[in-house]
C-alpha cells in the first residue's frame, strides 16, 4: 500500500511560499476562506485545504527565512480556527487516563507519544494518514522543551501545523498534543539567586505557552532533581526535591489554567529515575508519590488533580546508544519495571507507567509494552533517523552539509573515544533547526519516499502498541470543547519557549 500513497500524503515544494506581509498572505496566501470581524468564514473546504501548506510555512520558525512575527501569528490563527470548523479539535487526554486507572477503560494497549523534530508537516501528514487508516484515536503527538530549542519550534507553531496537517488528512476529533520533558533545569534553581528565579520564571511561561497554544497534556519532568547516588539518605530524602518540585508545577498548571481560561483538565505526568540513569524501583514510586501528595496539601491542592502517569527507567537513553559505526547498540529493558510501576500506581490513581527512549528499539519489542502495562510509549528519534537516512541525506551534499555544520559548531560534544560516526549521530538532531527550511522544500520525490516510510513505521507501531479500532473508544470518554486563539493584532508578536539555547538531550 505504501508505494501507492507516499504521492498523496505531501504536498508540491511550491506551496511553500512564506509572505512578508498580512495583505498578501491573505491575498494570495488564503483560499476558500475570508476574514470578517475577527472571524474566518470557509466557503470552500477543497480550496482552503489546498492553501494549508502555505499556511503552515507561514506559521513556522525558518530563521531568516521566516514571516514576520504578525503574519506567523495571524496564519496560526487561521488555521486554528479552520480546525475547529473542519472537526480537529484540540483536547485533553485526562478523562481517557482517569477511565483507564479506574478501570473503565479495560484493554491491553499503550498511548504511541510521538516526538515530531523535523519535517513536521510532512511527518504528521503520514502520522494521521496511518491514525485514520487504522481507527486510531490513543495517540499523543509531543514535544519536549530541549525540542523546541533545537528544532526551531514554539508551542504555538508545533500545534498550528499540527492542525493543518490533521485537516490535509482528514482526521476528525480530538487531537492530544504534550508537551514532553517539561524539565526544569537542576543547575540553577540548586544556585538559587537570580540564575535560579530565570529559570523558574522561564519554565513558568513555557507552561503558560503550553497551555495557551492549546496543549492538553504536560509531562513534569523533575527527575534530576532525585538525589539516587546519596545511598546514605532514605528513599523519602532522596525523592524530595523532585516531588516537592512536581507538587509545586502541579499547582502552577492548574492556576494557569483558571488564570487562561482553559476548557479542560490538562494531563499531568510525573517521573522518578532519569532516564538513562539508575533504574527506578518501588521504594522510589512510594516515596515519590507520598511527597507528591504530602506537598500538594501543603499547598492546598486536591491530590485528585496530581499527576495519572508516572514515566520511569528501566534501561533505555534517549536517542539509543551509537556504536563506533553510528548504529544503535541493542538494549535490554527492564520490562517487569513497566508493569511493577503500573500495578503499584493504582493505589494513587495512575493510568499506568510511561516508557521513554523507545524509538530505537528492535522491531519485536513493541508488543511488549502494553503486555506490561505502559500506558504510553515516547518515540521520537526513529521517525527523526527515517527522515534524515531515507531523505534528507539522499539530496545531494546535504549530508556533507548537515556534518560540516555539526562539526563547526558541536566539536565540544565530540567525546574522547568516540568515533565521528558516534558523535554526528548523537548530534544531529541539533541541524534539524537550521536546515529546517531544505527539509521543508525537498524534491517531492524525495519527501514522498519518506512519507512512505514514516507510515510503514506508524502503522506497525500502531499495531503493535494496541491502538488500532482506539478511535470511537478514545472519543467516547473525550469531551470536545471549542478552543479559540484570540485574534492577533496587526503587530502581534509570536515567539519560541523561550528555550532556544537549551540543547540537552531531553527527548527520545
Amino acid at each position: 500500500m505504501a508505494a501507492r500513497i507516499g504521492a498523496n500524503m505531501i504536498h508540491q515544494t511550491s506551496a511553500i511560499k512564506v509572505f512578508t506581509n498580512r495583505a498578501d498572505l491573505i491575498g494570495d496566501g488564503l483560499k476558500g476562506a475570508t476574514i470578517s470581524k475577527g472571524a474566518l468564514h470557509i466557503d470552500n473546504v477543497d480550496a482552503f485545504k489546498a492553501s494549508l501548506p502555505t499556511l503552515a510555512a507561514n506559521a513556522a520558525d525558518f530563521g531568516d527565512r521566516s514571516a514576520p512575527a504578525d503574519v506567523q501569528a495571524l496564519s496560526r490563527w487561521i488555521i486554528g480556527e479552520g480546525a475547529q470548523q473542519l472537526n480537529v479539535k484540540l483536547a485533553s487526554p485526562q478523562e481517557a487516563y482517569v477511565a483507564i486507572a479506574e478501570g473503565r477503560i479495560n484493554r491491553e494497549m499503550s498511548f504511541p507519544a510521538v516526538n515530531i523534530r523535523v519535517g513536521t508537516l510532512d511527518t504528521a501528514r503520514a502520522l494521521f494518514k496511518a491514525a485514520n487508516d487504522n481507527k486510531v484515536g490513543a495517540l499523543i503527538i509531543e514535544i519536549a522543551r530541549s525540542e523546541m530549542g533545537y528544532t526551531h519550534q514554539s508551542p504555538a507553531e508545533f500545534a498550528a501545523v499540527l492542525q493543518a496537517a490533521a485537516m490535509l488528512e482528514g482526521f476528525e476529533g480530538p487531537l492530544f498534543l504534550q508537551g514532553d520533558h517539561v524539565q526544569l533545569k537542576s543547575k540553577p534553581v540548586r544556585d538559587g539567586g537570580e540564575t535560579g528565579a530565570k529559570e523558574i520564571n522561564a519554565h513558568h511561561k513555557l507552561i503558560q505557552e503550553l497551555l495557551a497554544a492549546g496543549f492538553g497534556s504536560i509531562d513534569l519532568d523533575m527527575s534530576p532533581f532525585e538525589r539516587r547516588t546519596e545511598e546514605h539518605l532514605s528513599f523519602e530524602e532522596q525523592q524530595a526535591e523532585n516531588a516537592k518540585l512536581t507538587a509545586e508545577k502541579i499547582a502552577d498548571v492548574r492556576a494557569l489554567e483558571k488564570e487562561l481560561g482553559i476548557p479542560w483538565t490538562v494531563l499531568l505526568g510525573g517521573e522518578t529515575g532519569e532516564v538513562g540513569k539508575m533504574n527506578t524501583r518501588k521504594e522510589d514510586l512510594e516515596a515519590y508519590a507520598e511527597g507528591i501528595i504530602a506537598n500538594m496539601k501543603r499547598l492546598g491542592i486536591d491530590p485528585a488533580l496530581g499527576i495519572r502517569k508516572i514515566a520511569v527507567n528501566d534501561g533505555t537513553a534517549h536517542g539509543g546508544t551509537p556504536l563506533p559505526d553510528g548504529s544503535v547498540a541493542d538494549v535490554a529493558i527492564a520490562f517487569d519495571i513497566l508493569k511493577m510501576a503500573a500495578d503499584f500506581g493504582k493505589k494513587y490513581g495512575l493510568a499506568g507507567s510511561v516508557q521513554h527512549g523507545a524509538s530505537t528499539l528492535p522491531n519485536n519489542a513493541f508488543s511488549l509494552f502494553p503486555k506490561n502495562k505502559a500506558v504510553e510509549v515516547h518515540l521520537a528519534t526513529g521517525f527523526q533517523n527515517i527522515t534524515l537516512d531515507n531523505g534528507v541525506y539522499k539530496v545531494k551534499g546535504a549530508q556533507s552539509d548537515i556534518e560540516q555544520f555539526l562539526a563547526d559548531k558541536f566539536r565540544g560534544e565530540w567525546k574522547a573515544g568516540k568515533t565521528f560516526a558516534q558523535f554526528a549521530y548523537s548530534t544531529r538532531k541539533q541541524a534539524t533547526g537550521p536546515f529546517k527550511w531544505m527539509i521543508w522544500t525537498m524534491p517531492e520525490d524525495v519527501r514522498a519516499k519518506v512519507s512512505e516510510d514514516l507510515y510503514d513505521q506508524f502503522a506497525f507501531l500502531f499495531g503493535q502498541l494496541g491502538v488500532v479500532d482506539t478511535k470511537d473508544l478514545i472519543a467516547k470518554y473525550t469531551t470536545i470543547h471549542d478552543f479559540h486563539l484570540p485574534f492577533p493584532e496587526e503587530t502581534g508578536a509570536s515567539s519560541a519557549a523561550g528555550s532556544k539555547e537549551d540543547t540537552s538531550d531531553l527527548a527520545d
